[in-house]
């Protein structure tokens, strides 16, 4: 009989904001990764770890195989590529195995790999794989505690992995004083006791130091997806005049006045644009300045984006977003303090804004980090020309409208996050019928306004409660939450997906008239026919009720209706297929 085996989840943060990011796969109880066991539990912990990516060491074996085994595995765990890295041996071995590696990519999988040492020298092994991580060794990570050397090394190797697109991933983060070399370094993501034991499910895998957890402890810890691309809608940049500043230094009477102008203006307020041009138009009427800037912190990006823009000096960085760990902002914004440069040309940390290497002059500037609790939220800049122009009062003045700035800008984080959520179905991360009784309205007044139609899809799957019968609420889970991963996968940008409750799902079709409508239910329907079974053999197809607005209904909620009723005549004519509104006739049977 073989022996027990199974795994341990390793949460990675951003260490910097403690937020989840990804799971290295841990072997457990043995250390070994050889055991093709390893690769199967690590795939069918996907299902209750996404959207955070999952690190699973790939052992000699597999790497030997063709590229669409490991696809084939995956799909057999309805993992989702996209989702997963495989982690590979510290050296990958033959060329067939780095033709492995491509085939691995093409699948959709991601790649890791060990780093050996501070890889000083094995720049060559890094080029030719372009790995999408690198994992620093504890050990070397613990070389940071000796100071400049450790640093240096790091510094190196940070540089050199930017430009091949590789990003660092620290374990070994036992304590603050590491956590605190490691994000001043420039490293956003690690892992170690400082930040969270390695989490297990099967008690009877775990070791000393393991936190045994149940699938609920995910969905209540929710993970930010690691390299996500960009945002839904691109924060506005704010180009500003600066406002008329004093002549000389302001009395403390008239910054307590202005700071307490800025309190009252920014309590309760919701909009992050309007917190943050009230700071650009108050803060330079205390301090004198020739540019001001705000850059929010986008750590899905590692970048510093510019939200307010103010005086001719800073127009270049407009459509300039640069890597945390760049420049004098980002060695401040890293270390987490308020910082007042003397001279930015001759700070070991400075670059240039591009296309003003002809102009540049000495110049002083002022860097405060905006910080609410464990929230780095963005950084703001000052420049004033002149060396040492800036005092230390000018420092504490403007340290003290950030604090101001970014608890107000945390509280509009915070609403707008509740509103979200309130309208997103938390297992599968749809949109839900909250979003739905809001929005539906304003879609159904602007179709007719420019004379399209929608096309209503009302998908209900079928066998759903063998599924739960089965293999119980988890394995029913996982099978909604693949449904919506194949709905997501198959309509356009800008189409929307509806969990409705239970396992009925809405697709609206944005200017889509039947034959679209219909084309794109037989496609969501073959989809989910073709999807592995989430437990055993018992699979689930989906029966597909299709209208159109406005040629089923004067309002949505009417088509809807009419699509459900149709919904309803596909079970009953024998499931897994599609029928159309109003004249009820299957157009795909294959029941």
């Amino acid at each position: 009989m073989l022996p027990r085996v199974g795994i341990a989840l390793l949460p990675i943060f951003n260490v910097a904001d403690r937020v989840t990011v990804a799971y290295e796969v841990l072997p457990r109880p043995y250390r070994s990764t050889d055991d093709p066991r390893i690769v199967r539990h690590a795939l069918e912990a996907a299902a209750y770890t996404a959207p955070a990516v999952l690190l699973v060491p790939m052992p000699a074996e597999l790497l030997q195989s063709p590229g669409s085994h490991a696809r084939d595995l995956a799909r057999d765990a309805a993992a989702d590529p996209s989702e997963i890295t495989w982690i590979l041996p510290r050296d990958p071995g033959s060329s067939a195995s780095r033709d492995r590696v491509g085939e691995l990519r093409a699948a959709g999988f991601r790649i890791a790999l060990e780093a050996d040492g501070w890889e000083s020298r094995g720049h060559e092994r890094l080029i030719d794989l372009r790995p999408d991580y690198l994992l620093l060794d504890s050990g070397v990570i613990a070389l940071l505690r000796d100071g400049d050397v450790g640093a240096a090394e790091l510094a190196g190797l940070l540089s050199f992995t930017a430009r091949i697109d590789t990003l660092l991933i620290a374990r070994g983060v036992d304590d603050a004083e590491i956590a605190t070399a490691v994000t001043t370094a420039g490293v956003q993501r690690g892992s170690g006791a400082f930040l969270s034991s390695p989490l297990v499910l099967d008690p009877a895998v775990a070791l000393a130091g393991d936190e045994v957890v149940d699938r609920s402890w995910f969905r209540h810890n929710e993970p930010r997806r690691i390299g996500a691309q960009g945002r839904t809608q691109p924060a506005r940049v704010q180009v500003l005049s600066l406002p008329e500043m004093a002549s000389g230094p302001v009395s403390p009477d008239v910054f307590a006045h202005t700071l307490g102008e800025a309190a009252r203006m920014l309590q309760a307020q919701p909009d992050p644009e309007q917190i943050l041009a009230v700071i650009a138009d108050l803060l330079p009427r205390v301090i004198s300045m020739n540019a001001l800037a705000i850059f929010e912190a986008d750590w899905d990006t590692d970048s510093l984006i510019p939200r307010i823009l103010s005086g001719e000096e800073v127009g270049a960085l407009r459509d300039l977003p640069y890597p945390m760990s760049r420049g004098i902002t980002g060695w401040a914004f890293s270390r987490g303090l308020p910082y007042n440069c003397g001279n930015t040309l001759i700070h070991p940390a400075a670059g240039t804004i591009p296309g003003t290497e002809a102009d540049q002059v000495v110049e002083s500037m002022l860097v405060v980090p905006l910080i609410a609790g464990d929230h780095q939220l963005g950084v703001i800049d000052a420049w004033r020309d002149g060396e040492d122009s800036f005092t230390d009062r000018d420092l504490e003045y403007c340290a003290l409208f950030a604090h101001l700035t970014a608890a107000a800008w945390r509280n509009a984080q915070l609403y707008r996050e509740l509103e979200a959520r309130a309208r997103t179905d938390a297992l599968t991360g749809l949109h839900n019928t909250r979003w739905w009784d809001e929005v539906s309205p304003q879609k159904a007044a602007r179709s007719l306004r420019a004379g399209s139609e929608i096309g209503v899809l009302v998908l209900d799957l079928d066998h759903f409660k063998q599924v739960n019968d089965t293999g119980g609420h988890a394995a029913g889970d996982r099978t909604l939450r693949n449904v919506a991963r194949v709905l997501r996968s198959i309509v356009r940008t800008g189409d929307d997906v509806v969990r409705f409750g239970g396992e009925e799902f809405l697709i609206l079709l944005h200017d889509s008239g039947i034959e679209g409508a219909t084309g794109v239910a037989d496609a969501v329907r073959q989809a989910i026919a073709d999807m592995p079974p989430a437990v055993g053999e018992v699979r689930v197809t989906a029966s597909v009720g299709v209208g159109v607005f406005p040629s089923h209904g004067a309002t949505l909620d009417e088509v809807v209706r009419a699509a459900d009723l149709a919904m309803y005549r596909a079970k009953s004519d024998g499931r897994n297929r599609v029928v159309l509104a109003a004249a009820a006739t299957a157009i795909a049977d294959t029941g």
